[in-house]
């Protein structure tokens, strides 16, 4: 496939088969990236959300996933993990070769696809997390065997808005899964937890949420825009006798590398399995 320009007359016709929080962020980051809204279609089958996402992007919707993939450039696969065979049972018949297929669903590898569809079908895997609904995504995508750079650089422009998109090996994919799809809810765990060691001292819920929340945010904030490391910014808080050692001291008492870790290699271990349950 040759690499189109979103603003072009060439304009890859999109059709997104699944219409949820993933399959509506991509919606969102096509139409900000430029394309057209006769160029994108979304197949979702719950009534409500298909409406809304009529309603809301000026969109068509439908619910017959082969005739909403015959003529797309290309096939967004968006749908929960154990529904994707039934999917893609309904788009190899009418698959029109050359098609990208990009897959932003968890666990499941780029040959799980091409042994589903015809011949040399060209698939780029992706895994976008929950932030890329505001922009502030970090994405990462892999190429399957037959997905060249023109592939690679449509998929970019895909997801350009949805914040941070980096390219890894398919190898790396599980581990990208386990620290970035699966990191915001770590995020919110540590939140909560913050919350509560906050109301527990005697502050408000509410406030101690703000303050918890906006403390992770600027901190963010700061470690991007600075590019300093994270070793160096806990460094320049953390004054010799001060109350920040002192709790980070705890923190590794408590072992919190170990928990973080065994956190991260729980969720990879799992998007493995999901490709063996359904591989």
């Amino acid at each position: 496939m040759s690499e189109s320009t979103p603003t072009s007359p060439t304009t890859p016709r999109v059709t997104i088969i699944g219409g949820g929080v993933m399959g509506g962020t991509m919606v969102t980051a096509l139409r900000v990236a430029g394309w057209p809204v006769d160029h994108i279609t979304v197949v979702e089958r719950d009534s409500a959300r298909a409406a809304a996402l009529a309603e809301g992007h000026g969109i068509a919707v439908g619910s017959d996933i082969a005739a909403a993939v015959v003529d797309a450039d290309v096939i967004v696969i968006a749908v929960k993990v154990y529904d994707t065979e039934e999917a893609l049972t309904h788009i190899a018949p009418v698959y029109r070769p050359g098609a990208l297929i990009h897959t932003v669903v968890a666990g499941l590898t780029t040959s799980f696809y091409e042994e589903r569809l015809p011949g040399g079908a060209p698939v780029v895997r992706s895994m976008p997390n929950t932030p890329s609904i505001i922009g502030h995504g970090a994405t990462a995508i892999t190429a399957g065997a037959h997905a060249d750079e023109g592939h690679m650089a449509l998929a970019t422009d895909m997801l350009k808005a949805t914040g941070l998109v980096v390219t890894v090996d398919e190898s790396q994919m599980d581990t990208v899964t386990a620290i970035a799809g699966s990191g915001p809810a770590y995020f919110y765990a540590f939140v909560e937890a913050l919350t509560e060691a906050g109301v527990g001292q005697g502050l408000d819920r509410e406030l101690a949420t703000q303050l918890a929340a906006q403390t992770f945010l600027g901190a963010a904030r700061l470690l991007v825009d600075t590019g300093d490391t994270p070793d160096v910014l806990r460094k320049r808080v953390s004054s010799p006798g001060g109350t920040t050692i002192a709790a980070l001291k705890a923190l590794s008492d408590a072992g919190l590398d170990g928990v973080v870790a065994a956190g991260a290699d729980a969720a990879a271990k799992r998007s493995r399995q999901l490709a063996e349950e359904l591989g």
